[in-house]
């Protein structure tokens, strides 16, 4: 189906972009949004780069970005931060909608390391969220919840299974979520 009026939308990443970068993969096969900027705090990695060259329009690429700025997301319909571990400033909230991937349930693991604090605790089931961002950090309007029973306590088992969990459920949220 061609989309004649597709969103466009702009990321957010810290690390890898593992999540962005299975993001990407996607909608290279079946393009359904077009991508304004993808913004890092740290290095781009050159497998997304790579991505990038493949398409057929600019995508402006801003890394080891110390602070967000507005003209990073000039034309973007909605951002969506996926991996990005720092505090969105007020002004970019108030004048975009953004879209956070956070990597528990909310509200009951807000901020950094939750995947520690859930085995800490002998959580039953892990998860994430993906929730609109307000000016209080992890607070935003919930948009969707995917959560899966822990069967085994060990922190790395943990972890490889949340990450392929994100990669199965976060594109299709993001489509959903944009028509």
């Amino acid at each position: 189906m061609v989309r004649l009026n597709k969103k466009k939308v702009s990321f957010l990443i810290s690390g890898k972009g593992s999540n962005l970068y299975k993001i990407l993969i996607k909608n290279l096969k079946n393009e359904k949004f077009y991508i304004i900027s993808i913004v890092s705090n740290n290095v781009i990695s050159d497998e997304i780069k790579k991505i990038v060259k493949k398409k057929e329009y600019k995508i402006n690429l801003f890394e080891k970005v110390p602070n967000l700025k507005s003209n990073y997301f000039k034309g973007t319909d909605v951002i969506f931060s996926v991996g990005f571990m720092k505090i969105i400033n007020g002004k970019i909230i108030d004048k975009y909608t953004i879209i956070n991937l956070h990597p528990s349930i909310l509200p009951k693991y807000k901020g950094l390391m939750t995947q520690k604090r859930i085995l800490i605790n002998n959580e039953k089931e892990y998860g994430f969220t993906i929730h609109k961002v307000s000016n209080d950090l992890d607070s935003g309007d919930i948009i969707s919840q995917k959560r899966k029973k822990i069967s085994n306590f060990n922190e790395q088992e943990i972890l490889k299974a949340h990450k392929k969990l994100e990669h199965q459920f976060v594109y299709k949220k993001l489509i959903d979520y944009l028509y």
